[in-house]
């Protein structure tokens, strides 16, 4: 019996804590996204992005230079794949995360993004944007990510 109780009270924290844990991991991805863009914009010289899609709930790092270009450049540096996606450089798969599909996202939704639907990076680490706003959100709880267009800094609310 007591541990029935303990099981009543127990449970709303328990999915408390699963959903505060699938949003911030969310967070975290999309923020190293948009900092891998950043980072790839400063080495190597040239403008980098990441373009996200608020009905479909997904985003993708992107290089500027084939955003256009439906063949794929695995030689270059770094690998690019059709229309400017990216490897992501831990695990080696194309830098595109689809939010419905993710098992570790399921339920999180991308509520707001840049007018444009997507942030660029230049040579000096600023970006496309003066402030870049995105809004991640899962039942009622959300996060903010900005970004300070003059500095690519990026805070998270």
């Amino acid at each position: 019996m007591i541990l029935g109780i303990m099981g009543v009270l127990l449970t709303p924290h328990l999915h408390s804590m699963i959903t505060q844990a699938k949003l911030n991991d969310a967070t975290a991805e999309l923020v190293a996204g948009i900092q891998y863009a950043r980072d790839l914009s400063v080495t190597h010289q040239r403008v980098f992005g990441l373009t996200a899609d608020v009905g479909e709930n997904w985003f993708k790092v992107i290089d500027h230079q084939y955003k256009d270009d439906a063949n794929p450049h695995h030689d270059s540096v770094p690998p690019v794949d059709t229309y400017g996606l990216l490897l992501h450089p831990v695990d080696k798969t194309w830098y595109s995360r689809d939010f419905d599909t993710s098992a570790n996202h399921e339920g999180v939704s991308i509520n707001a993004v840049p007018a444009s639907g997507a942030i660029f990076f230049y040579p000096d680490g600023h970006s496309s944007e003066l402030n870049s706003v995105f809004v991640l959100a899962l039942k009622g709880d959300q996060k903010t990510i900005t970004v300070d267009g003059i500095t690519g800094r990026i805070s998270v609310q």
